[in-house]
């Protein structure tokens, strides 16, 4: 495992909490949560590529038929799967309860500054909640998520009326005489 530096923080997110609290997709099929989730994974690498800290995202698969854990690395996300007849908040927890303990037992050069744990899930936030760790509502999260993306869409907009008025076309780079036979050029290629 790499190590963090002393100033960055961990995020865990509960993402089915997440999705269901903020999505509202009680009444969505597998296949449409199945893209929200994709959504998710990709506003949360955007997060990360934004933020200095470590991502995780934490779904809960206990009704499923998955006899281990599944962790993967999507676009510097961790995507974990609890494993069948476990819960997301039992996964959260153990990972939350060690790395904490990491953060506390090791030099300040490694382990995280703050962990915080993404929920709205009330009884949760306080089996999760000890000294370095904190909590925030899904709404909160979104939030942040929310102005973040308009921030980076306000930069990308800046940057195009920037470009564009640095952008010349070549006819305006040239002096008039090179400008003229370049017309006449065009000319003769057109006809």
């Amino acid at each position: 495992m790499k190590k963090q530096s002393s100033d960055e923080n961990l995020i865990i997110i509960d993402g089915h909490n997440f999705i269901f609290n903020f999505f509202r997709a009680g009444k969505l099929n597998k296949e449409n949560i199945e893209y929200i989730k994709e959504k998710l994974i990709n506003d949360l690498s955007l997060y990360k590529s934004q933020k200095n800290c470590d991502l995780v995202v934490v779904f809960d698969a206990r009704n499923s038929e998955n006899r281990r854990r599944s962790i993967k690395t999507v676009d510097g996300v961790i995507v974990i799967h609890s494993r069948r007849n476990e819960s997301a908040d039992r996964v959260i927890e153990e990972l939350v309860g060690k790395k904490a303990k990491a953060s506390k037992d090791l030099d300040k050069k490694e382990g995280y500054n703050k962990i915080f744990v993404v929920t709205s899930d009330y009884p949760q936030q306080k089996v999760v909640f000890r000294e370095n760790v904190y909590r925030k509502s899904c709404r909160e999260f979104q939030a942040e998520l929310s102005f973040l993306k308009k921030e980076i869409m306000q930069k990308i907009t800046c940057l195009n009326d920037e470009s564009d008025k640095k952008f010349l076309t070549m006819e305006k780079k040239l002096n008039s005489k090179n400008r003229k036979k370049l017309s006449e050029l065009r000319k003769k290629i057109n006809k």
